[in-house]
């Protein structure tokens, strides 16, 4: 696969320059408005697949599903154009990119091969359209394919599901780099934005803890914003039977952490705050700090979307944090965006939640088996679930 970045004054023009290089064949990856002395500008990211072929008579395996995820991948192309309009304020400078945004996707439709015949091209095409649907970005399913076609020799590279089970791997020791020894920290500290299922989670390894592990735990709740928060955690902690302290600040906290001294593993609750709210994570920062090392786990929802996601990985680096953990897959239809995120900040991730019950729904998970998460797009039921 060739890659090649372009920067032109508008989409059309980009188009031409992308044709005239790289041929019909050529696909657009992404596009972008520039920022600074070059605002006037758009830079748009193609593509072109020396292997591309519309086979004559030939189905491959999962077409069906894969054509579907074609279209997703073009509805997604589609909302990736249409954000550009917010920078636009004249109304013939919309009408513009609306009639060069109908242009660019007749051309994918065109190179896809769906207005044609309804076929796909090659495996390692389907492997680079099926992992974008999964979620993975586009510019790292072309640096994994660039990867998978300069390690394997091309008579390897003919089969559609071999190819998946190579990316897996591959996938599987890209996250590997990311990981270090776990860290026995007797606290452990859940931060992340609002709403991304930091009190559940706490709540299922405090149950892990005391029931399967034998261990004497402990409970601090720092969210003294949201309206019942203290009063969820008490509710938990009661079934538990574990004691449960509220801080409101860092003298507070540490006045708390020696109180439960006598507790193997403390787990910390902190509240969620608007992102707008700035000075909200360096307090929080400096709440945490006390003699003993904190153990912190970046909460991320997989029901946010992946500009949120990013944001939060950005925003929560102040917090210097040590793991992340995703929540809500039961509710995700794109798991590749964990990829995308892992490989963005090098973080290891030890636990995934897929549901609400406690302690049940929520497993440790080991570089292969997220791999394997990914690469399958759903839950494997089978990996080490906690309450196994």
């Amino acid at each position: 696969m060739q890659l090649k970045r372009y920067e032109a004054r508008s989409i059309s023009e980009a188009m031409i320059k992308i044709k005239s290089e790289l041929g019909s064949n050529a696909i657009v990856l992404s596009t972008k408005r520039l920022t600074g002395e070059k605002s006037a500008l758009i830079e748009v990211l193609a593509a072109r697949d020396d292997n591309y072929i519309i086979p004559d008579g030939q189905e491959y395996k999962r077409q069906e599903n894969d054509t579907v995820n074609m279209l997703s991948v073009i509805k997604s192309d589609v909302n990736e154009l249409r954000s550009l309009f917010k920078d636009f304020k004249r109304e013939r400078d919309v009408y513009t990119e609306l009639t060069e945004l109908k242009e660019t996707v007749g051309g994918l439709l065109d190179v896809l091969g769906i207005r044609k015949n309804g076929k796909i091209s090659s495996p390692l095409s389907q492997a680079y359209y099926y992992l974008v649907s999964t979620g993975i970005s586009k510019r790292k399913a072309c640096a994994l394919l660039e990867e998978l076609k300069k390690c394997n020799p091309a008579e390897d590279l003919k089969d559609f599901d071999h190819i998946l089970n190579i990316l897996e791997s591959m996938i599987s020791k890209s996250i590997a780099s990311s990981y270090h020894a776990a860290d026995d920290k007797r606290i452990s500290a859940f931060i992340g934005p609002t709403g991304e299922g930091k009190t559940t989670t706490l709540a299922k390894l405090a149950a892990h803890y005391l029931f399967k592990e034998k261990l004497n735990v402990g409970i601090i709740t720092m969210d003294t914003y949201r309206i019942g928060a203290a009063e969820q955690l008490k509710t938990y902690a009661r079934i538990m039977d574990v004691p449960m302290k509220v801080a409101s600040d860092n003298k507070e906290f540490k006045r708390i952490v020696n109180k439960l001294a006598d507790r193997d593993i403390i787990l910390v609750d902190t509240p969620g705050r608007s992102r707008n709210d700035e000075g909200h994570l360096a307090q929080l920062r400096n709440y945490l700090k006390t003699d003993l090392p904190v153990e912190t786990n970046l909460v991320l929802s997989m029901t946010s979307s992946k500009e949120n996601m990013v944001d939060a990985v950005t925003r929560f680096n102040i917090m210097d944090y040590d793991n992340i953990i995703f929540t809500k897959l039961d509710d995700s239809t794109k798991f590749g965006f964990m990829y995308n995120i892992i490989d963005r900040v090098k973080k290891p991730v030890w636990y995934i939640t897929d549901g609400q019950g406690v302690p049940e729904d929520i497993q440790r998970v080991n570089p292969g088996e997220l791999a394997q998460l990914i690469v399958n797009n759903r839950v494997n039921k089978n990996l080490s679930a906690l309450s196994n």
